[in-house]
């Protein structure tokens, strides 16, 4: 089984509603158009920026379905089937296979949570099984599903009993460091960084691929860190950090995580509300946005850095 390989930037893709609050697929080609412009490698499909866990399953599979048709041959897709139910969590990895998703990714169950390492290898193996000719990425997130776990003693496990592991999405940012010792323990598999917050002390952990929310409209300032990064200008990396971490901070600071939604109207693409328990973004709210937005030279910043990829 081969790696996905992937180096550059992964959106974590949003799934895009109707005033209603029903999925509404008819914007996804546009999203995806607006990633491949922007040069990024792959998207996220379903995750927590995508609302996963509060789509159905019928929506799920439909979302999977749009943003894979709207990629196919423009970047790499990888769909998040993380449940609390184990069998649907299965039925989910197997339509996504049979659609064609370059991998699949599941969060662990987060109710009946596994109690040890051994334990989630066993619930994920039901996943592995189902979709047994795709890479799996185990999405490790501790802070939303609660599940803890060694790296080092998961990765190991995981190997031995799972063919189609090939690594993990990384967004824990406590032992984001943890890449050397998984490296030593697994040199074979890839690691992404899913820390936004994070991007340059990633980079210059040896991540060379990250998935992240804000990529999705900022990918060039992301970009431009790498490069600058890769070009041993550290100030540059460091300048163009900052600016990410001022974006985050407005994003959340005016909206909270309805805000890493809202953010798409900013590039043109109005993907509507978010489902509850989040609250949507009042016009009020975006508009407090943009205006903070302006006023600290975003909008400025990334055009000044904007590469279209044809």
């Amino acid at each position: 089984m081969k790696n996905l390989d992937i180096i550059g930037l992964v959106a974590a893709t949003v799934t895009p509603m109707d005033a209603k609050g029903g999925i509404n697929l008819e914007v996804i080609p546009q999203v995806v158009d607006h990633l491949a412009e922007d040069g990024i490698a792959g998207i996220y499909i379903a995750g927590s920026t995508g609302e996963g866990m509060s789509l159905t399953d019928v929506e799920r599979r439909a979302v999977a379905e749009a943003y894979i048709g709207a990629a196919r041959g423009k970047m790499k897709t990888v769909v998040q089937v993380g449940h609390n139910s184990m069998e649907a969590s299965a039925e989910l990895a197997a339509h996504a296979e049979s659609v064609g998703a370059d991998a699949v990714s599941a969060t662990p169950p987060g109710y009946f949570k596994p109690a040890n390492e051994a334990e989630l290898v066993d619930a994920l193996t039901m996943i592995t099984d189902a979709a047994a000719s795709t890479p799996f990425y185990y999405y490790h997130i501790p802070f939303f599903s609660g599940v803890a776990i060694n790296p080092m003693a998961f990765t190991k496990l995981a190997m031995d009993r799972m063919p189609t592991f090939r690594g993990i999405k990384y967004s824990d940012g406590a032992t984001l460091y943890n890449l050397p010792l998984l490296q030593k323990v697994a040199p074979e598999l890839e690691f992404l960084a899913g820390s936004d917050e994070a991007y340059l002390q990633s980079v210059a952990q040896g991540y060379v691929g990250a998935v992240g929310s804000t990529y999705n409209y900022a990918a060039p300032i992301y970009n431009k860190v790498s490069a600058a990064f890769e070009a041993g200008d550290m100030d540059t990396a460091r300048l163009w950090q900052g600016r990410a971490l001022e974006m985050i901070e407005v994003i959340f600071g005016t909206c909270g995580r309805a805000g890493l939604k809202a953010m798409m109207s900013m590039v043109g693409i109005d993907c509507g509300p978010t489902r509850l328990p989040i609250k949507s973004a009042s016009e009020a709210q975006v508009a407090e946005l943009r205006s903070r937005l302006q006023k600290m030279g975003w909008f400025d910043w990334i055009e000044s850095v904007k590469v279209k990829v044809a």
